[in-house]
């Protein structure tokens, strides 16, 4: 608010009041408010090259109770992994926040009662299945099928590569993790028709000042896994089923190295209020380049984990056509009692 001088002065006994509008008082800016920047040919803010995002910050604020539930499930990798909780891990450090959630202020992800009882009823549809009765049993990332938003484009344990790449009508995006990459119109155009629903949604981007801002929707109502909890669950999927997701992501760059990079995420059928995420992106060196991730060229898993459930089942068969032999040749056949009493006639 600018200041006010007030100006008295005296006329035949009386006062002339002049008021005299002062300088405003200057705000002090931050060194990225003041950031310019490179801009392309085209005079687009240059958001160009590699960039990483790894940190060791949580996403969210978690109770105690979570924090010793979360550390008793991480217990046996950490002990086949000396450990470090995997073989490759990236170690981007703390950042001075405690979680990335920056809104709601308490750090939580405000959960809809209705999506946390879809929660328990998907793990509870898991009673009776195996860890690998079906490929549906196992999680879109190791499918190769997707990470999926907002979750692709948060940090992981390895590959926190992206690539941007920009020309005047287009921003590509490129993921290391699955190889994904979003290619976003910057010309205006209306997102596709509410009939077209993929993983990654339908993006569409545009200019705020020095921000470039996308606004993606018609996600897939596939995005959780379905009506199944998928057996192993690694932060792969969006908390709901996306049908009615949409997610706004903005990137700003701060300085020659960073970009400031926060999503909000809207799902009324999921969340009771928007909730918005800040990671900052650090530029990577020249020198680094995404390499191959070979998904479904590489993906022995899948195959092992399918061959491996059909050779439990076969071994437990097996198992029990050996005991039921021994049994029978040593006199004890081990037949059953009905079901249903037999009751002798009279």
């Amino acid at each position: 608010m600018a200041a006010v001088a007030i100006l008295g002065v005296s006329l035949r006994g009386g006062f002339v009041v002049r008021v005299q509008a002062a300088e405003p008082a200057q705000e002090k800016k931050s060194a990225s408010d003041t950031y310019v920047g490179p801009t392309t040919p085209w005079g687009h803010p240059d958001l160009q090259g590699v960039w990483n995002n790894s940190t060791n910050t949580p996403l969210e604020r978690m109770t105690a109770d979570e924090q010793e539930r979360g550390r008793i499930a991480q217990r046996p990798v950490r002990e086949e992994t000396d450990g470090t909780g995997a073989a490759w891990p990236e170690t981007g450090g703390r950042l001075e926040r405690a979680f990335l959630v920056v809104d709601p202020p308490d750090g939580r992800i405000p959960m809809r009662a209705e999506a946390i009882e879809r929660l328990v009823a998907r793990e509870k549809a898991r009673d009776g299945r195996g860890e690998a009765d079906s490929w549906l049993d196992r999680n879109t990332w190791e499918r190769c099928i997707s990470r999926t938003l907002p979750v692709a484009m948060i940090p992981n344990l390895y590959n926190n590569n992206y690539q941007i790449l920009q020309t005047p009508d287009y921003v590509v995006i490129q993921m290391e993790m699955i190889h994904e990459a979003r290619i976003i119109p910057l010309d205006g155009r209306a997102h596709a028709s509410d009939r077209v629903r993929q993983w990654l949604g339908d993006s569409r981007g545009h200019w705020e000042g020095r921000t470039l801002v996308i606004e993606t929707t018609n996600f897939n109502d596939k995005l959780d896994g379905g009506d199944i909890q998928p057996s192993h669950v690694i932060q792969t999927g969006h908390r709901g089923s996306g049908k009615t997701l949409r997610l706004v992501e903005r990137f700003t760059r701060v300085n020659a190295g960073t970009i400031d990079y926060r999503f909000t995420v809207e799902d009324p059928q999921t969340f009771t209020r928007p909730y918005t995420v800040a990671i900052p992106m650090r530029k990577a060196t020249e020198d680094t380049a995404l390499y191959e991730y070979a998904c479904h060229e590489g993906n022995y898993a899948m195959l092992n984990l399918l061959k491996g459930g059909r050779a439990n089942e076969q071994a437990a068969v097996d198992a029990s056509r050996l005991m039921s032999r021994q049994r029978t040749e040593a006199g004890h056949p081990g037949i059953r009692e009905p079901a249903v009493p037999i009751i002798p006639p009279r």
